[in-house]
């Protein structure tokens, strides 16, 4: 199986288009902490 985000693959017959995929992401509660982890002030 083949996943690919455009609409043609050179050589290859395309034979199902799921259509538009879609994703949520949750960022938890740690996020600045997480983000900030590398920087210290002197």
């Amino acid at each position: 199986m083949l996943i690919t985000t455009t609409p043609t693959i050179e050589g290859t017959q395309i034979t199902r288009y799921c259509g538009i995929v879609a994703g949520e992401a949750i960022l938890g509660a740690n996020l600045f902490k997480d983000l900030f982890a590398g920087v210290r002030v002197s």
